[in-house]
């Protein structure tokens, strides 16, 4: 028994044609949405890294900048750098003899302390000004028995210790009187070696050179200002006395490396920020 052949009909040009451009419209519409998720993306992703350009080092920058001694911190200034005297240590005199004074220092982060840049160290006299001693200063291993005959615990545990310190504090600096160390610090806005043609922040130990980029790109108009006495407002002149700073505004205004996709110009995340320096007596 022989069974024939069932004709089907199948598509023609025309059902063809009409079912690719379908297809080309439903395809085109779906491009336009990846594209357009694409450079939102690319945008939200160049904004997050113009904010971090400004919010990056500010941990570093505010931890050095709060714990400067106002009267006499900031060596120099100018509307992109700034130097400053940086404590890192503080404590307290036990007895000055032949072979220097003995400083009983609070416990202090280890790194911090082992950190190199020395510069010198500073006390307080009687009427409550802080003098600095620069030349010639140094510190080693101090006598813990000389601060416990002097009445003062030394918290070893808590990772303090004892120093003495030279040249020999003068007579005025009487058992108890308050002793930090310091490190002279400058902080830079500058040409960046990380993306050339840009701004960058730069971390400068003086007493060794050694230099640390620590972001970039900042607009060029990145800058400190400065808050003179009891003022609120900051201004852009270096005041003609630094002993009169009480703070200092940064104006960090960050930039993304590279402009984002469907741009005409590069991210930008506005950023101003203000340091009161904290060992302050008026």
């Amino acid at each position: 028994m022989s069974t024939g052949l069932i004709s089907r009909r199948g598509l023609s040009i025309v059902e063809l044609l009409i079912g690719m451009v379908i297809l080309a419209i439903v395809g085109m519409g779906l491009t336009r949405i990846m594209v357009s998720q694409a450079r939102y993306y690319d945008h939200q992703k160049k904004g997050n890294l113009a904010r971090n350009v400004s919010r990056g080092p500010l941990n570093r920058v505010v931890s050095d900048l709060r714990m400067v001694e106002a009267t006499a911190g900031i060596v120099s200034a100018s509307s992109t750098a700034i130097t400053a005297r940086v404590p890192y240590a503080m404590g307290v005199v036990c007895v000055s003899n032949g072979t220097g004074t003995h400083i009983s220092l609070l416990p202090v982060d280890s790194a911090m302390y082992a950190g190199p840049g020395f510069t010198g160290y500073a006390w307080r006299n009687g009427a409550g000004v802080y003098r600095y001693v620069e030349t010639g200063a140094l510190h080693n291993d101090g006598d813990l028995t000389a601060c416990n005959a002097a009445g003062i615990t030394t918290l070893s545990s808590d990772s303090a210790r004892v120093v003495r310190i030279t040249p020999i504090l003068t007579d005025t600096a009487s058992v108890g009187t308050p002793v930090f160390l310091y490190r002279k610090i400058t902080y830079e806005f500058k040409s960046s070696l990380a993306i050339p043609g840009t701004i960058g922040l730069f971390r400068t130990i003086v007493s060794t050179g050694a230099s640390e980029e620590l972001s970039a790109p900042y607009e060029s108009t990145a800058k400190f200002r400065f808050f003179v006495g009891s003022s609120k407002t900051a201004q852009d002149a270096v005041p003609a006395s630094l002993s009169t700073l009480r703070g200092l505004e940064l104006n960090m205004t960050g930039n993304s490396e590279r402009i984002a996709s469907g741009a005409t110009q590069k991210e930008r995340a506005p950023f101003i920020t203000a340091v009161f320096f904290k060992n302050r007596l008026n």
